[in-house]
């Protein structure tokens, strides 16, 4: 009995958390956490007694009303970093006199502009937080999947990708690398955004040449999400490296439109990735509320 309370205490805990990251009113997001130093709270939730769970990090979606305090031990060097709906980072510092040490709720006055107008960043964080919104799970893996190891694999990069009847076009995706050959595994998703793919890595051999690209062979594929595994061949055994690309296949006259869209949010959040950890999760759930039109 009391090994099922402990289960059920821990399943309420991680429903918990997940609801206070994704369930935020879409209308009431004013920015959304790339990092913090230090254990933060939000009011808005919960008690934020120096025994909660910590629930304020990364992509934690910050609310107009949200009152965001400092828990545990406190050093005075404790900081938050959260980006603005309109796409600003602001850095709440509380070793800055600005803050008072943070002995209160933080002042997030200053993610909001004087005149706050609709911009791609409005249009973009929109979007995550409706798919945050309305599928919550799924939002809360891609956030923890911020968390995992990058290295070489990641070089192969998120997009809208265009199905022809000749194959599917990877110039975008394969664009960081050179000429070569690669194994290639492409696995559907689900609805809940986990890739359906067999018990044995069953990867296609592709001949990459980036200055004459070859199509990839799309023989039963239809338009959806999809990942893109880089597999290896190891001594004879295949096996997949922990590194993908997700991909949103299309085909016209679907495509332009939704290429043309991406292809806008990832122009304008290109800068952030060498400062905000978050920005190729948020472009990725981005990619996903674009397969729901």
């Amino acid at each position: 009995m009391k090994a099922l309370f402990l289960l059920a205490l821990i399943a309420l805990i991680a429903a918990t958390v997940g609801a206070a990251y994704a369930s935020a009113d879409t209308a009431q997001v004013i920015g959304r956490v790339v990092s913090t130093q230090g254990t933060w709270c939000d009011q808005l939730h919960n008690k934020c007694e120096a025994n909660d769970s910590p629930i304020v990090g990364q992509m934690y979606a910050v609310q107009a009303n949200s009152k965001l305090v400092r828990v545990g031990e406190v050093s005075g060097r404790e900081t938050i970093v959260i980006r603005s709906r309109w796409g600003v980072p602001v850095t709440f510092d509380c070793s800055n006199p600005r803050e008072l040490g943070c002995q209160n709720s933080l002042n997030l006055s200053p993610l909001i502009p004087a005149e706050p107008r609709q911009n791609v960043y409005t249009s973009f964080f929109d979007a995550v937080a409706q798919l945050a919104s309305d599928q919550p799970k799924v939002y809360d893996s891609l956030r923890q999947g911020i968390l995992r190891t990058r290295g070489p694999g990641s070089m192969l990069t998120d997009g809208v990708v265009q199905l022809r009847d000749g194959g599917l076009r990877f110039e975008n995706v394969l664009a960081k690398y050179g000429t070569g050959d690669f194994l290639l595994e492409l696995c559907p998703l689900s609805g809940a955004g986990e890739p359906a793919c067999p018990p044995q890595p069953a990867p296609l051999k592709y001949s990459w040449d980036p200055a004459h690209p070859a199509p990839f062979p799309a023989a039963g594929i239809q338009p959806g999400l999809y990942r893109l595994y880089l597999c290896e061949d190891r001594q004879g055994s295949v096996e997949r490296i922990p590194f993908f690309a997700d991909l949103l296949i299309a085909a016209e006259p679907h495509y332009a439109q939704l290429s043309a869209d991406y292809q806008h949010v990832l122009d304008a959040t290109r800068d952030w990735d060498s400062s905000d950890p978050t920005a190729p999760a948020m472009r990725r759930a981005y990619l996903y509320e674009l397969a729901r039109r």
